[in-house]
């Protein structure tokens, strides 16, 4: 099938350009997930890598499949969700630049049925799930390190289904905003900017959009965040951070 061409965005099966391997290079080496590794483990994840460009709300093929790959986002956003036999949707997240998704289904072997969007025009690179499984064959020093990026995800579910039954509303909305605060990204930003719809955080939490609602109203009132089109900003991170309480992991 004919794929329109993106200028200076590779596609499967075709050699990538320098620069693009560059910028992947650059992506995996600012990223929390993965700058501890040694300069010739992110030069190899960097060769094995495609550059994919996303229109918004486009929807990323193989997240959580048998030809499952490894994704790391470049520049946007991506929402990842899951749908539901009764057809009702679960957002889990909305990850932003240097954050990875699709690891569990490349190790498990297409255990998971993650759905990815992307969160407006969006760059992704990816690494096929046999070809990443094969470098940790290669390479088994990086086994450790790819098992604790998948235990600290674990770890995360955990503290989550805790959250659900243990806390208030109001504390879980906290709690999610600031777990998922780094996941957009580094920055320095004082008032970080969430990409998230209300809605989306209302799905997160598995409550209805106006109880959400109401409570983001309270938190805006009280001069702690600003809800707006498509976008939460977390204005007072210190007082969050009292309501949010301890043991708060992040994605």
């Amino acid at each position: 099938m004919h794929r329109p061409h993106n200028p200076g965005v590779g596609y499967p099966g075709r050699p990538m350009q320098p620069r693009q391997q560059a910028g992947i290079r650059q992506t995996l080496e600012q990223s929390r997930y993965f700058r501890d590794l040694a300069a010739r483990d992110l030069d190899r994840l960097a060769e094995l890598a495609r550059m994919k460009r996303l229109r918004n709300q486009e929807r990323i093929e193989n997240v959580g499949g048998y030809d499952a790959h490894l994704w790391v986002i470049v520049s946007g956003a991506v929402r990842i969700s899951t749908k539901a036999s009764d057809s009702s949707e679960h957002v889990y997240a909305v990850l932003g630049p240097g954050n990875y998704f699709g690891l569990a289904a490349v190790i498990g072997k297409g255990l998971g049925t993650l759905d990815g969007h992307a969160f407006g025009a969006t760059d992704v690179a990816f690494i096929e799930g046999p070809a990443l499984v094969k470098l940790l064959e290669d390479r088994p020093r990086l086994w450790r390190h790819f098992a604790e990026l998948l235990s600290r995800r674990l770890a995360i579910a955990l503290m989550l289904l805790r959250d659900n039954t243990a806390s208030t509303l109001s504390e879980r909305l906290v709690r999610r905003l600031l777990v998922l605060q780094p996941a957009i990204g580094e920055s320095s930003d004082a008032e970080p900017v969430l990409p998230m719809t209300q809605g989306d955080l209302a799905r997160m939490l598995g409550t209805s959009r106006s109880r959400a609602n109401a409570e983001l109203r309270r938190l805006e009132s009280e001069g702690l965040i600003h809800a707006g089109y498509r976008s939460i900003t977390l204005l007072d991170l210190p007082r969050l951070r009292e309501i949010a309480g301890k043991d708060l992991k992040d994605f």
